[in-house]
């Protein structure tokens, strides 16, 4: 769906939009994140930031004390789970009590550019959709250098069908991309409450609602390649990258074989690209040759564009 020309800023009755902003180990990085959303173009908005540092940690009083630099604007509030539920679920969480029409979301270490949430808006609003998504460009925190820039553009047309095979080969995501009518949120079962792949269930959910999802063209949100231990890696990305595997080969009977190849292929990649970022290098050539075995073209074309776009870099 391609963006089309849209109408004047002066809206007499502009909706609310909640921002969700999971928080958990990163109380000198989440301030930059939430300051990013109230300094929007848009104004009217609610930015919930959901604490899931363990309870009397220093995290969580850290946490606090560097929000208190925003203490006097209306529109953030902080509240907190029981500590440790994990990203899907506090921002589940934090869903159930938000007051917007519209839902987006932003990871802490992250931040949206000035005119993120204006646009989507803008966009959603003049395509009546139920919820849409962007492009994704991820940085290097330590000299603000471009790493990767990813275009979703990968959907050959927006029914449940045509969306659901382009989310099964590439999926459709991260999380800061979306937004979505609370309404629709509320016919779904949300993220995914597990420890990959969170985002990839929610977008999964809307598809499988008979959404009217689009494509928003155009990058409006830095994501950082912070070197901190994560959840999603080593051995817990591992296992949740074979589980999300065996839920989309469950939808294998819609892909052509070339697609079902590049599929396998891709998560033999993933794997290999978690390993090293682990440093497990003797299990990441593992699932580098796998990758080879899976699909030799798909093997030579990424590789191909891997090494070219590193030169560019």
């Amino acid at each position: 769906m391609l963006q089309r020309p849209l109408e004047s800023a002066n809206w007499r009755n502009p909706p609310l939009v909640s921002v969700i902003i999971p928080t958990r180990n990163r109380p000198d990085l989440v301030a930059l994140a939430v300051h990013s959303v109230l300094s929007q173009s848009y104004t009217n908005l609610e930015v919930i930031v959901v604490d899931d540092n363990d309870s009397n940690s220093v995290p969580r009083a850290d946490t606090k004390r560097e929000l208190q630099r925003y203490s006097s604007d209306s529109r953030l509030s902080l509240i907190s789970t029981t500590g440790s539920i994990g990203g899907g679920a506090a921002r589940n969480f934090a869903c159930c009590r938000a007051c917007g029409d519209y839902l987006a979301f932003l990871d802490d270490d992250d931040e949206y550019l000035p005119d993120k949430i204006e646009t989507q808006v803008r966009f959603m609003m003049h395509e009546r959709l139920e919820m849409s998504y962007q492009d994704v460009s991820w940085y290097d925190p330590r000299n603000g250098e471009l790493v990767e820039c990813r275009h979703l553009d990968h959907a050959r047309g927006f029914t449940k069908k045509d969306l659901l095979k382009a989310h099964i080969i590439t999926p459709i995501a991260p999380t800061s991309v979306y937004m979505l009518k609370r309404s629709l949120f509320e016919r779904t079962d949300g993220f995914g409450e597990v420890p990959v792949g969170q985002d990839w269930f929610l977008m999964l959910r809307c598809i499988q609602a008979d959404a009217k999802i689009g494509y928003m063209p155009g990058v409006h949100v830095r994501q950082y390649l912070y070197q901190r231990e994560r959840l999603s890696l080593g051995d817990n990305k591992i296992k949740g990258e074979n589980e999300l595997f065996a839920i989309r080969k469950s939808y294998f009977n819609l892909l052509s074989k070339t697609e079902r190849r590049y599929v396998v292929f891709r998560h033999f990649a993933v794997l290999a690209v978690a390993c090293a970022r682990s440093h497990k290098m003797l299990a990441a050539l593992k699932y580098v040759s796998c990758c080879m075995w899976s699909s030799p073209v798909d093997f030579a074309h990424q590789g191909y564009r891997y090494l070219t776009s590193a030169k560019k870099g």
